[in-house]
């Protein structure tokens, strides 16, 4: 196929990162004249009409879900919502093969969003979860997933093709059967050489309410850190700023270009073991501890996988204390490596491969 004219790029709103990793291909595309459109719904629709205010955006149906906080019922009640989800992407499959055909989309990125779909156009998704780590409910979840990305042209898989992967074992699956393509790391951050004059960073993202009890133990925790320098990323939109306690200055959200500077002069970043965060971290070669979001088995895998790699400690939300961060001396860090990024050379021919 030619090199696309008009693409549109649709990510899920669960949480910002699928948001935030679609920022590297939505420039690459714009440095190539070519035209984006976004499409999405809640604060990933903000976040990025934030970052490209003038791009065309559609808004989709909203694609939150209601979470358990029990492990049981996690599941469960995610299965439960199963069919509005369904109901939902067929919602946003009309209104996006409407946009497409309107605006002469000749390409569709999907992050994760099954709605994100045209028959008659190139669509592609870009996913490094082809397998769920889900308990009980694996083996059913890896399957219905396998039959989504099946309908999709290709699978863009944001890892890099090295020895050591970010993703592990949930970017291999025997169910997949149309071509996938491993195209780097996505991050829309850049290593800034800057004093690290921030003791702890905490960003935090993810579905309520889980959301928000990770952000008041956080803020019980680093209360009791006098004399140094936090710093909470709250990642909400529409929501009342908190007011800055002595030793701790919030931040509801902020632009790429803010919070790379932030991360940078961290001396330790407290997050969620989300693949996006993993991918951000890795980039800029930092040192985190991670609190995976409770029963979620991908964000579960990949602090074991990393702790266990000796990269990075993490600690069950329950059981966080403040005193667990000191852990992180024992820990190396990321590592820097730029070969692991989105190779920006190589892509324009696999597009018009």
């Amino acid at each position: 196929m030619a090199f696309p004219t008009h693409v549109l790029v649709a990510p899920l709103n669960w949480g910002l990162g699928h948001a935030s990793r679609c920022i590297p291909i939505i420039n690459y595309f714009l440095e190539q004249d070519a035209n984006v459109s976004i499409a999405s719904d809640g604060a990933a629709l903000e976040l990025l009409k934030g970052e490209f205010p003038n791009l065309n955006s559609l808004e989709l149906n909203s694609s939150q879900v209601v979470y358990s906080s029990s492990g049981f019922f996690f599941y469960l009640k995610l299965i439960l919502q199963g069919h509005g989800l369904k109901e939902r992407a067929k919602k946003d499959e009309i209104l996006v093969e409407s946009y497409a055909e309107k605006n002469h989309v000749d390409l569709i990125i999907s992050d994760h969003r099954f709605g994100a779909f045209s028959k008659p156009i190139k669509s592609v998704i870009i996913s490094h979860q082809l397998q769920f780590k889900a308990g009980l409910f694996s083996r059913a979840s890896s399957f219905m997933n396998a039959k989504y990305h099946n309908r999709y042209d290709e699978i863009w898989i944001p890892d890099a093709e090295v020895t050591f992967d970010l993703s592990g074992v949930l970017s291999h699956s025997k169910q997949i059967e149309v071509p996938t393509q491993r195209i780097g790391v996505l991050s829309r951050f850049s290593k800034i050489e800057s004093p690290e004059d921030i003791d702890y960073l905490a960003v935090i993202s993810g579905p309520e309410p889980l959301r928000t009890s990770l952000e008041k133990c956080l803020i019980t925790a680093f209360q009791g850190l006098s004399g140094k320098k936090t710093v909470i990323v709250r990642g909400v939109y529409n929501i009342e700023s908190l007011k800055d306690f002595p030793n701790i200055s919030f931040y509801n959200h902020l632009k790429s270009k803010e919070l790379n500077a932030l991360i940078c002069r961290s001396k330790l970043v407290v997050c969620r073991s989300g693949y996006s965060s993993v991918m951000d971290l890795a980039c800029l070669g930092k040192k985190a501890f991670f609190i995976p979001t409770p029963h979620q088995g991908e964000q579960e895998y990949l602090a074991k996988r990393l702790e266990k790699l000796g990269i990075a400690p993490y600690s069950d939300q329950e059981n966080f204390k403040v005193s667990d961060l000191q852990k992180v001396s024992q820990y190396s860090g990321f590592k820097a490596d730029e070969h692991l990024r989105f190779p920006l050379q190589t892509f324009r021919r696999t597009l018009e491969g």
